[in-house]
């Protein structure tokens, strides 16, 4: 029984976090030091960068 109540709150979780996402992301990337972390980090990624500045400076 504490299986299946376990994986009925993890399933209900999940749903709640899908439907929540961009809310869930919006409010973590309000937080300008993660917001900060996670540009850096994403301008370290070759294709990422590359990508990005392809689009910023498209000519």
């Amino acid at each position: 029984m504490g299986f299946l109540l376990r994986m009925l709150f993890i399933i209900v979780g999940t749903y709640a976090i899908y439907n929540n996402r961009y809310k869930i992301l919006n409010y973590i990337l309000g937080i300008s030091s993660i917001r900060r972390f996670v540009v850096a980090f994403g301008m370290d990624l070759p294709f990422v960068r590359d990508r990005f500045l392809q689009t910023v400076f498209r000519g």
